[in-house]
Formats: structure tokens, C-alpha cells, sequence
């Protein structure tokens, strides 16, 4: 796997995280709600990011949408 995929693929997962934090400190009892934003505004960061690095590689050609066959 190319760095590059590696890097996407990283950064999906700290999303995912992101969101996984969020709805944690949503349904604890007692919790400060900050955390919940902080997170929140976390994964709409790094989902920018994601989006534009993705937009980048595509028209740079350096990710290549190559069907497979079946």
C-alpha cells in the first residue's frame, strides 16, 4: 500500500474516533460538554482536511481511480 493511501486511511480513523469520542462524552452522565465540542469540531477539521487532500491527489494524478476487475 502507497504512503499516500496510508495517510487517507489514517486520517479516516482519527475521524472515526473523533466521532466515537463525541457520542461517548454525549452519553455520559455528568460530563462536561466541551469535550464533546472539541471533538466534534475535531472530526469537521480533520474531515476538511481529508477532503481537500483526496481533491489534491485526484487532480494531481496521484490517486488513481483504476477499476479492478472482478
Amino acid at each position: 500500500m502507497s504512503p499516500v493511501k496510508v495517510i487517507i486511511l489514517l486520517l479516516f480513523l482519527a475521524v472515526l474516533f473523533n466521532l466515537g469520542s463525541a457520542l461517548f462524552h454525549l452519553f455520559r452522565q455528568g460530563d462536561d460538554h466541551d469535550k464533546m465540542a472539541k471533538s466534534l469540531t475535531w472530526r469537521i477539521g480533520l474531515s476538511f482536511l481529508l477532503f481537500i487532500i483526496i481533491i489534491i491527489l485526484l487532480a494531481t494524478g496521484q490517486l488513481g481511480m483504476n477499476p479492478s476487475p472482478i
